[in-house]
């Protein structure tokens, strides 16, 4: 016989019997509801002019607390974060990105495309349509197939003449042995190094090996990040040698006097070679701090409403002594290009294109601006084979094809070792070019370098005759645990043309 309590229970919960049954209903509910989000969503967007590239998030909910949250990644602009907010309702999805807007959207009858828009915080708004894929961009193999399956063999090719001023040569034509180069690429297409775009060789004048992989190819800007510096002090040596600039040792704030008047800028001692040498002694935070992390001055200088402005503010380290020691500063690269503009009455990158780009053949390339002034401290965007032709123009001294497009002096100048790098004697710095030594058994190579964010690296190597091009989108591998970089120079490139 039911006890009294029992009857009331049933009396108030007759249903009781469809608690376990409405219970799965829900589970259910909820796990269908979040297998049409969770995974990866890409779509592509066109940064860069003429370039598209691919724009990928990632869902999922926890279990209990029902929240959601996301990751998103868009790898030819080395760049990758935390969504901090996201709400998901049957067929409708908000997502704030922070800094870079907020996007609204709905999900498909078929839930498998995601439509919506992204209000950009700069006021722009995009309309953009996303696919639910298998996986993400940066997992894919080093190279595929027509079939998307990976390739696990490499061979060597001869690269292609295409007319743009690189003579082209078989590696069997300098003896360079191709035992260490068949190791090193078989380790790429087997997948111990990831995030490789391109690698390109030169020999004696002539390009000897040209290899892609990933989102690498012979047409297609890359971005070299940092390695912009370098160029960007090839553009003040062709303003030096046309007699544009009268002294390196001019102070840096005379080239900005507009700015001056308004800033109320304490005077500095900084010169203009101060600046080529990254040693002026300044205010800065960006070598020991993560470019994630919003303190990063070089971060902080790109998200303020005039970069000129933002550096010239600094104010003297309290122990600053200009020409005394290396402090990394992209703010002083990015008033390098302030001092081409006030010299010269043209932006950097006309400039670069009227002394410099077509001289090379250089016809294909984006150099971006942040508030109206060009970034000469990352913002350049170079094909592979072009960008190879700036390392051979260093190695030829200031010649292309024979042609003397910038003084020997000048190459010779601000590829010297300046500075020691933490009073290291075999590595050190130029004007925006670094200074270092391979060590290959008992033999030193003196080499020179342009290198940046992501993996990007030009190596010159004078007494081999040499130039080497990396590219990558490892923003991630800081330590270049998975990275071609000089470990690589010395275990593989340098020794296979020691071998002629």
């Amino acid at each position: 016989m039911e006890s009294k309590n029992r009857k009331v229970l049933n009396a108030i919960c007759p249903c009781k019997y469809l608690i376990g049954p409405m219970l799965l209903l829900l589970l259910f509910s909820c796990s269908e509801n979040r297998n049409n989000w969770e995974g990866i969503w890409r779509t592509e967007i066109e940064y860069i002019p003429g370039l598209h590239s691919n724009f990928e998030f990632e869902l999922s909910q926890a279990l209990f607390s029902g929240e959601w949250s996301g990751r998103w990644e868009t790898d030819e602009l080395l760049a990758h974060g935390e969504i901090p907010k996201v709400k998901v309702a049957i067929r409708e999805i908000e997502m704030n990105f922070g800094v870079d807007g907020q996007f609204r959207g709905h999900l498909s009858e078929e839930k498998r495309t995601l439509e919506g828009i992204l209000y950009g915080s700069d006021g722009k708004n995009d309309t953009l349509k996303f696919v639910k894929v298998d996986g993400w961009t940066s997992e894919r193999p080093a190279r595929i197939n027509e079939n998307g399956d990976a390739i696990k063999h490499w061979s060597y090719r001869i690269p292609e003449s295409t007319g743009d001023g690189w003579n082209v040569a078989d590696l069997k034509n300098f003896k360079i042995s191709q035992q260490p180069l068949d190791e090193l690429f078989q380790n790429v297409v087997d997948g111990q190094y990831k995030g490789l775009d391109a690698v390109l060789i030169a020999h004696n004048g002539q390009l000897v090996l040209e290899e892609y992989f990933h989102l690498g190819a012979q047409n297609r800007v890359h971005t070299i990040q940092s390695c912009t510096k370098s160029v960007t002090s090839l553009l003040i040596g062709i303003a030096n040698d046309n007699g544009l600039i009268s002294d390196l040792d001019l102070p840096l704030q005379s080239f900005f006097t507009n700015y001056l008047d308004t800033l109320n800028t304490n005077t500095w001692p900084v010169s203009l070679k101060h600046a080529l040498t990254m040693s002026a002694g300044l205010e800065w935070n960006e070598e020991d701090i993560l470019y994630t992390n919003p303190k990063n001055d070089a971060v902080r200088m790109n998200q303020s409403s005039d970069m000129y402005s933002f550096v010239l503010k600094r104010n003297m380290a309290d122990e600053g002594r200009p020409g005394n020691q290396f402090e990394y500063n992209s703010g002083l690269s990015v008033l390098l290009g302030g001092v081409l503009l006030d010299v010269t009455g043209i932006p950097a990158d006309r400039y670069a294109e009227k002394t410099l780009f077509n001289r090379l053949g250089i016809k294909h390339y984006n150099w971006q601006s942040l508030t109206d002034k060009v970034h000469t401290g990352g913002g350049l965007w170079l094909r592979p084979r072009d960008f190879l032709k700036i390392g051979q123009l260093v190695l030829d001294n200031g010649k292309w094809n024979g042609q003397q497009i910038i003084s020997e002096s000048w190459i010779e100048e601000s590829t010297a070792f300046q500075l020691p790098i933490k009073e290291s004697n075999d590595w050190g710095y130029g004007y925006q070019w670094w200074r270092g030594i391979f060590h290959v058994g008992q033999t030193k190579f003196p080499e020179i370098n342009a290198a940046g964010y992501g993996g990007q690296f030009l190596f010159v190597v004078p007494d081999l005759d040499l130039v080497v091009l990396f590219l990558h989108h490892n923003p991630a591998d800081l330590n270049l645990s998975h990275t071609l970089g000089w470990k690589e120079m010395e275990k593989y490139i340098v020794p296979a043309v020691l071998s002629n």
